[in-house]
């Protein structure tokens, strides 16, 4: 009479087991690719706006380059030598805020969020 009794018992135990293998399964699945989905986002932005950076250096570059002589002289009395660091300084920064502003407001969204 034992000998039956543990087999229903493995039997049951092996039926709660798949139920919670699945469970988790679904659960690791779901999670996986929130964050996947949330990293190519995130990643996107930065390229695009380290993009945006490197054009506005370019651009700031380009400005100096193309004026007359008398004029690129008259603005390197007024223009310091590093405004494109400055510059970048100033744009890293507010880069770094907003990442650091989506980072947060991710963060919130997800721990907001149902798993299943």
């Amino acid at each position: 009479m034992a000998l039956p009794a543990l087999l229903g018992v493995g039997a049951i135990v092996g039926f709660f087991t798949r139920i919670l293998e699945w469970l988790v399964s679904r659960v690791a699945s779901r999670f996986t690719s929130r964050l996947a989905g949330m990293l190519v986002w995130t990643t996107l932005y930065l390229t695009l706006l380290a993009a945006l950076a490197t054009t506005f250096a370019l651009i700031i570059n380009g400005i100096n380059a193309s004026l007359p002589s008398e004029l690129a002289n008259g603005m390197a009395a007024v223009k310091p030598d590093n405004l494109e660091g400055c510059i970048a300084a100033i744009y890293s920064s507010k880069v770094a805020m907003w990442v650091f502003q989506q980072k947060k407001q991710l963060i919130d969204w997800e721990q907001g969020r149902p798993v299943l």
